[in-house]
């Protein structure tokens, strides 16, 4: 894995530890407004999603969400697409940075 690769990996992990802060103090009923979980440093970019999809989305540690157009083939593909997000899944390299800092685990 190249340095951007770990880089761009190591981005959207920190994302998702926010988002779960984000889940924890935000009540769950209608939508909730998460960061966009995509590698770019400068993204402040805001999804919303039912409290069901985010759960669905952290069900596997190496599947996060983007907004559409913030997908980055080099270390991720879309796995599912939404008109509010893209489900992406991290390429294999990128999988094991992941599952190390998957904060449910």
């Amino acid at each position: 894995m190249s340095r951007r690769e770990d880089r761009i990996a190591r981005n959207e992990v920190l994302f998702r530890e926010v988002n779960e802060r984000v889940k924890d103090l935000t009540p769950s009923e209608g939508g909730i407004e998460f960061i966009c979980e995509c590698g770019y440093e400068e993204c402040i970019e805001r999804v919303v999603l039912t409290s069901e999809e985010y759960e669905r989305v952290r069900s596997d540690p190496v599947e996060f969400f983007v907004k559409p157009g913030h997908e980055i083939p080099d270390v991720e593909e879309v796995v599912e697409a939404h008109d509010r997000y893209l489900l992406v899944r991290k390429h294999v390299a990128e999988r094991d940075i992941a599952r190390q800092t998957d904060p449910r685990a």
